[in-house]
């Protein structure tokens, strides 16, 4: 079992640790509604270090990510980042992940914890004949994420108005003064405004405590994998292993709007062309529970007594304080706002499909 660099850290604070894709980490702290709150309403802080990052260097960097992301990595501009995925040629999602551009010779690419060797292996795969050096970088970083209305606050007082001026959406910086080397990116998975910091793993306690001892004037909570869960759930964002696997595209998922098709050539791309001309099967929804029930991942979704697919996250809302979650159903058999039925243990229970976020419709 892996650890993080603040796992010590964490147990001092009476963190409940549990084993997640090989690694080591805290589950909750006070638990998962005090810190599902407080990010929405003030700040959270996030160890997610078991977050892998690989490196493409070399000439041919920008063509290699071209050529294995659905989204478009030439119209990005050195400093910014964007959410895309990698596909197999039939389509099926092998990682989506976030690619951070320093130059066209240089990106970095954040991918999933249970994903990272299978990336990095993809990439290898698939970068023959390119003039391009791929690494593994993962065990250098430790990676905190800052997340809540109150981030911005948080990060001025620990790490410098440099940490947060002029500083838009899915745009990054390697940050100087006390915090060399850390690579500050206005990044984040829980539908709030925040903060992903990419730090040396040396460095990551230190940063840690300066994050926490800024953050105790404006209600800063230690969180978990567990708030995670249920603020990305709120938000409709996908998991892979729930909401897309090698099985799932990205237009089933409801993730076109991050596949470029004209863009030019990419790993993936015909597959995805035919189900965008032609269709697909299925498609994602949210929903939110009219009656008392949680919803998770595998319970049947049915229409008018009729089984029409199966629900991919469900949670308790914090916010609501009703059961919300993200399925898998027949295209074309739910508009927003129609009325369907959870199957919980043996009963079905009524809910309403939703638009994301749901925490806000």
């Amino acid at each position: 079992m892996i650890h993080t660099p603040l796992y010590e850290t964490h147990k001092s604070f009476g963190a409940r640790m549990i084993d997640f894709a090989g690694w080591k980490l805290p589950l909750q702290f006070d638990g998962i509604r005090q810190e599902h709150m407080a990010v929405r309403s003030a700040c959270g802080l996030f160890d997610v270090s078991h977050m892998g990052e690989i490196e493409i260097r070399g000439p041919k960097a920008e063509a290699l990510c071209q050529k294995l992301n659905t989204n478009d990595m030439a119209k990005l501009r050195d400093g910014r980042a964007r959410y895309g995925l990698f596909c197999y040629p039939d389509g099926g999602a092998i990682d989506d992940l976030i690619t951070y551009r320093f130059s066209a010779d240089h990106f970095l690419i954040c991918v999933n914890a249970s994903n990272t060797e299978k990336v990095y292996r993809w990439i290898g795969d698939n970068c023959g004949g390119l003039d391009v050096e791929v690494t593994d970088a993962s065990p250098a970083y430790a990676q905190i994420a800052v997340q809540g209305p109150c981030s911005v606050s948080v990060m001025e007082k620990a790490l410098g108005k440099e940490s947060v001026q002029d500083f838009p959406r899915f745009s990054f910086r390697i940050l100087k003064g006390e915090a060399t080397g850390v690579i500050a990116a206005r990044t984040g998975y829980t539908g709030e405004d925040g903060f992903e910091l990419f730090v040396p793993a040396g460095d990551a306690v230190g940063i840690w405590e300066r994050l926490r001892e800024s953050g105790s004037e404006f209600g800063i909570a230690l969180c978990g994998l567990g708030a995670r869960d249920t603020l990305r759930i709120e938000a409709g964002y996908p998991l892979y292993g729930n909401e897309l696997d090698k099985k799932t595209t990205p237009i089933e998922a409801g993730l076109g709007r991050y596949v470029k098709m004209d863009k030019g050539d990419f790993i993936g791309r015909d597959a995805l062309l035919q189900q965008v001309e032609k269709g697909v099967a299925r498609e994602t929804i949210g929903f939110k529970i009219l009656e008392r029930g949680i919803a998770r991942h595998g319970y049947g979704v049915v229409k008018s007594g009729k089984s029409i697919g199966e629900v991919t996250s469900g949670t308790m809302s914090p916010v609501l304080d009703v059961g919300v979650g993200i399925a898998s159903v027949a295209s074309g058999e739910v508009k927003c706002g129609d009325e369907i039925g959870i199957e919980i243990r043996g009963h079905v229970r009524k809910a309403v499909s939703s638009e994301f976020p749901l925490h806000k419709n």
